[in-house]
């Protein structure tokens, strides 16, 4: 029987050795409305065994055409995908945004997709049956005052079903070519991107992502028909720079927990144009430098001219008495206080101060309205600011390669504290305060824009101080019930994460419902200081009741009382993408422990002192017995915010011990 059994597990595993092969060495299909028996046939694809669908082939052809003497872009799109599960149905629904501005009433420039075709293929009664995508099926509605997308679904797709899709977006923005993402939520088989450029455009090439594409560049012949006065056309001869880009068997890139924005690192290919160079004219440069950058936002009408702007609350300031307040930190609290009385954040993210007028009369806006208004306060107040422009952290990280104001998105302000040091404050601060930001734009680079000073590069990402002190007093009871009291300062991000609970709640009964629930504990009485004022700290103070676990003579106790963690956090075996942590973490808690009369510890937990190997994060842990009292203390600090994929094993182990730590008893018998 054990000879057997070996070679049915030889059998199994060779099995398995030959569809791993199979699917790695499987080649798609590259014709279009002629899927093979093989896709058709296909079940699941062994390298990802939990993908829904994958992608069998995705290619796009880039060249630019001539038309009426203007340039343009052609993109030619084709892909296919087999559904493998009927998750995977929900891929055939296509949403394509294309450029299409509706205030441009001068400049024609613009977007269009034609050539549209798709369809579906499934296997029926051993013959394949394909379903053509009707016209009616198509719908085009606006994003917002610049975009529009075509959408669509495709028909009959369920799992099993192999559907492709194919058409052409023609695009006046010559002088702007979109990314290429390798890179889907799915696998891919096969993906190129073939690109051709004449010689009078002269881009940047960025290649990004951590998975290696082949890549070939060469010169090739471009002509272009142009046309004449008199309605005569002469052919336009030129070079051209040809690029083809090809990958297989990239792996999905799905959002994961801590991390704020995937396509960060996603394989891609990115083109930035750095001039134009015609014959018989001169080279016209288009790169950008940050400080032009600056200078760019500073004449621009939205963002610029609203640093002049008239505070609109002058007269209503002077209920504030500003200058009879200690210090100037205290004026601009005092400030922001009295702004968000008056106007409330709408839950949007801005760069420009186009409708700030209308914040002041509906009493709600953005955060770039609310800070532009903040702005015009503080300079009424004789205080220093300035703003701070970003790319927020879901929205991706500013490129490091080449400047670009596209890709900021936000931005917040930096006020003087004093004559040599800024705090940073945002309109849409609700439960934090001046350096207490939302975790998404504690960046590490802002830009730091002044008129008479210029730009200069800010790190966000340690702003502030994240901290808990506790102190925990309890006494163990013979029946096994734990009673004490335990006070605690939140500092910077864990006030603001406790306002937030606080607020969410219904009312504080039920946020002590919850607090009981997640501690264990019965809630005798509690307090809180500084809780409803914009304020960076919160006291707590609580009298609480527990409940150990009695066994006999025995007593099993937890010296913490109140968990750092119960678990750890990271539980995925390996991971594809990095640990982006929201931000710095220190936690300080002392504990005494009272022991009942007429009992002795039994067993007692071993200390902990442990720090990873940069030893940026630490966790230690002392326990010790002084007469009947035990004494606990905890020391938890995690000072690094990004962790490599590749570092991902040892930051695991470091939270297992950590949880593990947390968990561990105290045994006290009685005599």
């Amino acid at each position: 029987m054990k000879t057997a059994l070996i070679w049915i597990l030889l059998l199994l595993g060779c099995q398995g050795f030959a569809q791993q092969t199979a699917t790695d060495n499987f080649k798609p299909s590259m014709k279009y409305g002629k899927p093979s028996e093989e896709e058709l046939a296909m079940t699941t694809y062994a390298p990802d065994t939990s993908a829904t669908a994958v992608v069998l082939y995705s290619k796009c052809e880039v060249r630019y055409d001539l038309l009426a003497n203007n340039f343009r872009i052609l993109y030619n799109y084709e892909v296919k995908i087999k559904v493998l599960k009927s998750e995977g149905a929900s891929y055939a629904d296509i949403r394509i945004p294309y450029y299409s501005n509706e205030s441009n009433a001068v400049i024609t420039l613009k977007e269009s997709i034609s050539q549209l075709d798709a369809s579906a293929y499934n296997m029926e009664g051993g013959e394949m049956v394909r379903t053509k995508m009707k016209r009616d099926l198509v719908f085009t509605e606006r994003i917002n005052k610049q975009y529009m997308q075509l959408k669509f679904s495709i028909p009959a797709v369920r799992e099993g079903t192999v559907f492709e899709y194919k058409y052409q977006l023609s695009s006046d923005l010559y002088y702007s070519i979109n990314l290429w993402e390798a890179q889907r939520d799915i696998p891919v088989i096969f993906t190129q991107y073939d690109i051709t450029i004449p010689e009078y455009f002269k881009f940047n090439l960025d290649m990004r992502g951590p998975h290696p594409m082949a890549s070939k560049d060469e010169t090739s012949s471009l002509t272009f028909l142009l046309s004449l006065p008199g309605g005569q056309t002469e052919m336009l001869s030129c070079n051209g720079r040809h690029m083809i880009f090809t990958g297989e068997h990239l792996p999905a890139l799905r959002p994961d927990n801590y991390v704020w924005c995937a396509n960060d690192y996603m394989s891609s290919v990115y083109f930035e144009l750095r001039g134009v160079d015609f014959p018989g004219s001169f080279y016209r440069s288009f790169t950008h430098t940050w400080e032009e950058i600056d200078q760019m936002l500073l004449q621009d009408e939205d963002f610029g001219a609203m640093l002049k702007m008239r505070n609109p609350y002058r007269d209503e300031m002077a209920s504030l008495s500003l200058d009879q307040l200690p210090d100037r930190q205290n004026r601009i609290a005092a400030i922001y206080t009295f702004l968000k009385q008056k106007i409330s954040w709408n839950g949007q993210y801005g760069l420009y101060g186009n409708e700030v007028k209308k914040a002041v009369k509906n009493g709600t806006g953005s955060n770039a309205d609310i800070n532009f208004i903040l702005m015009s306060m503080l300079r009424d107040a004789q205080i220093p600011c300035y703003p701070a422009v970003m790319s927020r952290k879901d929205r991706g990280i500013l490129p490091y390669s080449y400047p670009s104001i596209q890709k900021l998105n936000t931005f917040i302000v930096g006020i003087a504290d004093t004559d040599s040091t800024l705090v940073f404050l945002d309109g849409s601060v609700i439960n934090g305060y001046m350096n207490t930001l939302p975790p998404v734009l504690m960046v590490n680079r802002a830009r730091l824009i002044s008129e008479t000073a210029g730009g200069r590069w800010m790190n966000l990402s340690k702003l502030g101080k994240n901290q808990i002190r506790a102190t925990v007093r309890a006494q163990i009871h013979p029946d096994g019930q734990i009673t004490g009291d335990r006070n605690a300062v939140y500092m910077g991000q864990y006030a603001a994460n406790l306002r937030r609970r606080y607020y969410a709640a219904k009312d504080s009964t039920e946020y002590i419902n919850q607090l009981e629930t997640e501690e264990n504990i019965k809630v005798k009485k509690f307090e809180t200081r500084e809780l409803n004022v914009f304020s960076p700290r919160i006291t707590e103070f609580l009298d609480f009741e527990k409940q150990a676990t009695v066994n006999d003579d025995l007593i099993y106790v937890n010296p913490m009382i109140f968990l750092h963690v119960s678990k750890c956090p990271f539980i995925q075996t390996e991971r594809q993408l990095p640990l982006e942590m929201p931000y710095t973490e220190h936690i300080l808690q002392a504990t005494m422990l009272t022991i009942p009369e007429g009992y002795a510890v039994e067993e007692l937990p071993k200390p902990l002192n442990l720090k990873t190997e940069d030893g940026q994060d630490i966790v230690r842990y002392n326990i010790s017995q002084s007469g009947n009292t035990i004494n606990v203390t905890y020391t938890f600090i995690a000072n690094k915010l990004l962790h490599l994929a590749t570092e991902y094993p040892t930051v695991k182990m470091f939270w297992e011990n950590v949880a593990e730590k947390n968990n561990e008893l105290i045994v006290l018998k009685k005599q």
